[in-house]
């Protein structure tokens, strides 16, 4: 475990007496100007990096959600607010009205203007960083080229070549807008809105410096999606993207997107994409190939499971299955195997997935592998499944990553001890064997991330704190080949400040990309360091980006202190050393 700060201070002379070495150092990368945290997408073999940085994000706890702003210095536009306005006057107390219609800005007035956003200013969720080799970590900007951080973009993997992919969302340009003159309103008054650029979310690519956008088989009504997952080495990008709207709401947003009171842009942007992010749009999983220009091909659609694994729809009577809806490519290799997870359904099996609503045929998303025109299943959907009376969990199962020899990793879900839980599994295509890990424990959540071409798996896992039933998660890595499914934060050094809470990467050199949470001096949304009133910095855990190295010879260190207990397979006590200092916050990912 982690030292106390006591043990830390009497370090230096236990350590004359140490012969071992960690088995990995830990450096840190994602500490950045822009952001407090930082989270871990992938590696590749030269040690190049991809991460996302938190523009704001949602803290859950027991009284709800909170919305959690990180970025330092947001480029709010204050020319765009009424400060005349009664109801903006409102917000400030007299002496920050003064300030703010000055130009001065205090982290008290910053956080009233991302709070209460008078000017419906769009604010994003993430940007994304590239770091390469040991240079120092660059914010590339995908869509986002004037830096107004009003999207989200991410990147989450990277190849050998460098060839990075993400996805971004749409941008936003003000514009002045006339709504049409009526017999209530002879001489309507122009109006501001904020008119998003087409394709509400397009994946990205980005080589030597320069992102070109995938565009979608359908692109009507808005643009269209599309989304980039994973990249492979010869160039085979995976991800996913619209192929069309249904009829219905072609009709409807025919009717209501006529220009006459909006802009069509703007209507059609709220029509098609619900606040949780989804959108009305079909979608199916996609395989772009890269081009040596840095642009892609036209994309191969990719098929679905279907009703018993035959790739054939069904339709129900009770109710519409959209085999359109959960179908996503997430890594692919080298010779264009991708997998994924698509839709899948058995009209023998029948659940009653809403209070009052009657039984339906089954039907929820599962890991799929997509070759040679095939699509294949990874996991019994007879096994891994799970229906509640309130909803359908929608993705049962999916797989996350593959290798260059074809072996594939994902997570399927089911109930176990009265919980849904998700458990790690691997699947060998060639020969056809799917086979499930267990984790530190029978009912603890292992979810992985990726597998290298040594077969070792990494990603993230619950633990049980000692004498608690706290449930935390902690970074893994599993090795196939020995059956060995390790915590990383037992292989750091006693003195390490970082818990490892999510391993996002491993490269064919053992090194690994990961999500640590580490202690460091707080900062106001100006940047600043907070100071307690003795005029020392306060300090608060935040989750910061780092690479885990291999270290020649390395040995997990036996720490001194109290150790902290977590529940065994089979639910047999054991004694390992974790701890988990912190809680995540949410965050969309491509990955698990």
């Amino acid at each position: 475990m982690k030292l106390s700060r006591i043990s830390l201070a009497i370090l230096p002379l236990l350590s004359l007496c140490s012969v071992q070495a960690a088995v990995y150092s830990v450096e840190e990368i994602g500490e950045v100007e822009q952001v407090k945290s930082t989270y871990a997408a992938a590696l590749n073999d030269n040690g190049d990096s991809v991460f996302n940085g938190a523009i704001r994000s949602i803290q859950q706890d027991i009284f709800g959600n909170t919305e959690i702003f990180q970025y330092f210095n947001f480029p709010i536009r204050l020319d765009l607010i009424d400060f005349d306005d009664e109801a903006v006057q409102a917000l400030f107390t007299d002496e920050q009205l003064a300030d703010v219609t000055s130009g001065t800005i205090t982290n008290d007035i910053m956080q009233i203007l991302l709070q209460r956003n008078p000017a419906a200013q769009p604010i994003g969720n993430a940007l994304s960083y590239l770091q390469q080799g040991t240079s120092v970590a660059i914010n590339p900007l995908l869509r986002d080229t004037n830096m107004s951080r009003g999207n989200s973009e991410y990147l989450y993997d990277i190849n050998n070549a460098g060839v990075a992919v993400g996805v971004a969302t749409t941008t936003f340009e003000l514009t002045s807008f006339t709504p049409e003159a009526t017999t209530e309103q002879p001489e309507p008054v122009a109006t501001d809105f904020w008119v998003p650029q087409a394709g509400y979310q397009l994946g990205v690519v980005l080589k030597d410096g320069i992102s070109t956008l995938l565009q979608p088989p359908y692109q009507e009504f808005g643009g269209g999606f599309s989304g980039a997952n994973g990249v492979s080495e010869d160039g085979h990008i995976a991800g996913y993207g619209s192929i069309g709207l249904p009829e219905s709401v072609q009709t409807s947003l025919t009717t209501a997107c006529d220009g006459k009171n909006q802009p069509i842009e703007v209507c059609l942007y709220r029509n098609t994409v619900r606040s949780s992010g989804a959108s009305l749009y079909q979608q199916r999983a996609m395989l772009w190939q890269l081009q040596d220009d840095g642009s892609a091909a036209e994309p191969l659609v990719l098929g679905f499971l279907g009703e018993k694994n035959t790739g054939e729809t069904y339709t129900d009577t009770a109710v519409a299955i959209n085999y359109d809806s959960y179908n996503q490519a997430n890594a692919v290799n080298s010779k264009g195997i991708a997998v994924g997870h698509s839709m899948y359904s058995d009209s023998d099996r029948k659940f009653r997935y809403q209070a009052g609503v009657a039984e339906a045929a089954y039907r929820q998303a599962h890991a799929t592998l997509f070759v040679d025109g095939e699509t294949l299943p990874m996991v019994d959907p007879n096994e891994w499944f799970v229906i509640t009376n309130a909803a359908a969990f929608q993705v049962a199962s999916s797989a996350v990553d593959i290798n260059e020899n074809d072996v594939a990793v994902g997570y399927a879900s089911k109930v176990i001890n009265g919980n849904v839980r998700s458990k790690l599994f691997y699947h060998d295509y060639n020969s056809g064997q799917t086979r499930f890990v267990n984790g530190f424990f029978d009912s603890s959540n292992t979810i992985p991330s990726a597998i290298n071409d040594s077969n070792q798996i990494v990603g993230r896992a619950e633990v049980i704190i000692g004498g608690t039933t706290t449930r935390r998660l902690h970074g893994f890595v599993y090795d196939i080949a020995t059956e060995q499914f390790t915590d990383l934060n037992s292989q750091l050094s006693c003195d390490s400040p970082y818990t490892i809470v999510d391993a996002k990467d491993i490269n064919n050199n053992g090194g690994i990309l990961a999500t640590a949470l580490v202690e460091k001096e707080r900062k106001d949304l100006l940047g600043n360091v907070v100071l307690d009133e003795q005029g020392n910095p306060q300090m608060e855990e935040v989750a910061i980006t780092v690479k885990l190295q291999p270290v020649a010879n390395g040995e997990p260190e036996t720490c001194g202190g109290e150790q902290t207990e977590y529940e065994r397979k089979g639910g047999a006590a054991g004694v390992l050393s974790l701890l988990f200092g912190g809680i995540i916050l949410g965050w969309r990912r491509r990955k698990a």
